[in-house]
């Protein structure tokens, strides 16, 4: 933990840079220490950030601060602070120059529009996004890409393209992107195994595949909000506590569209513990699951209240949001007092699609640290080796309390 005695506010106005403001905050910091609150007026900020001082806070200077979306999620509220990049996994960008994106060897991780690698990062009241899956926004319309086939990139045989992605279109605003071809990874926020104590209220992390990303080390307090994506959403190896937060799914029931919402890992066990001690993993608490609306993604399904009658060239979307897929056999997630829309939910609600080919997969007990209470029907369909408490309290003591998860 870090004291903070002093404290600096800088402004951000609409044409201005967040990266700016970072600079001088890691000057000031360098110099005496300082805690760092940026006020940014609202505006779509498109810029890859890192945020390597301790102590900062990103803060929506709006007197009526807003995370709506509009337009199918092109554009965003008069009132609402958005920072945006458009580079994912799979397509080289001539600005990107010779670094290599396509084997996923950023330094970004996953690709993060924004990288949190300090301790104590507080943000209230922001939209981060990945636009990459979401629509073409106008400094990619200006982009070129580079034709992989014909670079002398310097690949690594783990990098080597081994398809080639689709063309994605040039046309500012087009929200042909968010079809399922085009998915790939790419992050709105991410956080370093440095990043303790981060503090995250009334934010939005919005995208389709992995959307929010942390290292093992990193720990993350969710605090209302919104959290929207598709697949693997939520992934990583960070403890995380998320508290009265939306989950929105962002999938438009094309055929196969499917909506994981949390792979977890916990951190890598060791003889069956973790060499630091127990490894947290991630808590959903008293959250809500619902599908976008057409102010967040373009909706080509019918709703599951309509699923029974169908529509021509249409797919239900009935059914298709599973809890966790988790991304390693021992990794913790945690469903508590959870509810969501009447059918959006699969029975099962959990899947061993990550791990079913992994050497360590065990059918019998596949994902140990599984669990649910006190949720909407969580008894119906689900696996064998989802445990449902029947008090709030894991099987090591630890009880399920959203403010001391992290602790």
């Amino acid at each position: 933990m870090f004291a903070f005695i002093l404290s600096l506010v800088l402004h951000v106005f609409p044409g201005g840079s967040i990266t700016t403001a970072l600079d001088s905050a890691r000057a000031v910091y360098t110099a005496r220490g300082e805690r760092t609150t940026i006020l940014i007026q609202p505006g779509t900020y498109r810029e890859e950030l890192t945020i390597d001082v301790p102590g900062v806070t990103l803060k929506n200077a709006a007197r009526k601060p807003s995370i709506a979306l509009r337009n199918h999620g092109v554009e965003c509220d008069p009132d609402a602070v958005r920072i945006t990049w458009y580079y994912g996994h799979g397509y080289q960008y001539r600005s990107m120059g010779n670094t290599v994106n396509y084997g996923g060897s950023r330094t970004r991780l996953w690709n993060a529009s924004v990288l949190v690698t300090a301790p104590d990062f507080r943000a209230e009241n922001i939209i981060f996004e990945n636009s990459f899956n979401l629509y073409v926004c106008d400094l990619e319309a200006a982009d070129s890409l580079v034709d992989i086939s014909q670079s002398d990139m310097p690949w690594t045989e783990k990098e080597r393209p081994k398809k080639a992605m689709p063309v994605r279109p040039k046309e500012v605003g087009s929200t042909e992107v968010q079809k399922k071809r085009y998915r790939e990874r790419a992050s709105a926020i991410s956080f370093a195994g440095t990043a303790k104590n981060a503090h995250l209220k009334n934010c939005r992390a919005v995208g389709r595949q992995d959307v929010l990303y942390g290292d093992q080390g990193a720990s993350i307090y969710w605090e209302g909000g919104i959290l929207a994506g598709g697949v693997d959403f939520i992934f990583g190896a960070m403890a995380m506590s998320v508290n009265k937060a939306t989950i929105v799914a962002n999938i438009n029931g094309e055929k196969g569209d499917k909506c994981y919402i949390a792979a977890g890992r916990s951190g890598e066990m060791v003889n069956g513990t973790c060499p630091n001690g127990k490894c947290r993993g991630l808590l959903f608490y008293k959250c809500h699951i619902r599908l976008a609306t057409e102010d967040e993604l373009v909706n080509r399904s019918v709703s599951p209240k309509d699923s029974l009658s169908g529509a021509a060239g249409l797919y239900s979307v009935s059914e298709a949001v599973y809890l966790a897929r988790p991304w390693r056999s021992w990794g913790e997630t945690v469903w508590a007092y959870t509810t969501w829309d009447e059918g959006v939910l699969n029975p099962e609600g959990w899947s061993t699609g990550l791990i079913r080919k992994r050497p360590e997969f065990d059918p019998e007990n596949p994902c140990p640290n599984s669990y649910e209470y006190k949720s909407q029907d969580n008894s119906v369909g689900r696996p064998k080796w989802v445990s449902v408490l029947r008090k709030p309290i894991l099987p090591d003591g630890t009880r399920l309390n959203p403010k001391t998860w992290l602790k």
